[in-house]
């Protein structure tokens, strides 16, 4: 009696190590098959969050300074009224540049950690891409900023230039997604302000001053 019960026990316990070890197979499985899955989705809301971010941060701040075009560019004339030179003031330039940079880390700081919804159907593929109830993932997010200005020069009629000053934004956003990082990089840029330059404008008219 007690053999025929020590070997339930025996097969019990037989049973239970190999669903156990079919259960983590399983796991493991199923997070190798949908790990590129979550890496995509949860990439892809990383970076659409940080555009958002750079988006609001520098129309705001752009916007609520409303800059006109002689306090960051001076054009210098001679007697004949023809156009030696453009001056860009840097310092002002910086202080916009700063304020930008700024907003866009505040705002990216509170987008520091992205709740990432996906279709169930979406992780198995083919004709369930898109259905089923969706769950939700988090995926931590890190970003730095780096700003530069650029002056932009374009034919805007005959004896018209246009010159613009534009805020060149660089974010890179870094993702946490199931223990592995990635990065991705995020370029855009504004125009803080613009001016049509009427008359011949020399090739080497840009000049910056301190």
């Amino acid at each position: 009696m007690r053999y025929v019960r020590r070997g339930r026990k025996r097969i019990i316990l037989y049973f239970l190590v190999v669903f156990m070890i079919i259960g983590i197979l399983l796991v493991w499985l199923v997070d190798w098959c949908v790990r590129p899955m979550i890496k995509t989705y949860g990439n892809n809301q990383a970076v659409t969050a940080a555009t958002r971010a750079v988006n609001d941060a520098a129309l705001r701040v752009l916007s609520e300074r409303n800059i006109d075009y002689n306090e960051l560019a001076n054009v210098q004339y001679n007697e004949s009224g023809e156009i030696m030179s453009v001056e860009t003031n840097t310092a002002n330039i910086n202080i916009i540049k700063s304020a930008v940079s700024q907003a866009i880390l505040e705002e990216l700081d509170n987008q520091r950690v992205q709740k990432v919804k996906i279709p169930l159907g979406s992780l198995a593929g083919g004709l369930m891409t898109g259905r089923g109830p969706n769950i939700s993932i988090s995926v931590p997010m890190d970003s730095t900023v780096e700003t530069a200005y650029s002056n932009k020069f374009e034919s805007a009629g005959i004896n018209q230039t246009k010159h613009e000053i534009a805020l060149d934004v660089k974010v890179t956003v870094y993702t946490v997604v199931q223990g592995e990082s990635q990065a991705n990089v995020v370029n855009t840029a504004f125009t803080i302000t613009e001016c049509i330059l009427v008359g011949e404008v020399p090739q080497w008219l840009v000049r910056s001053i301190t």
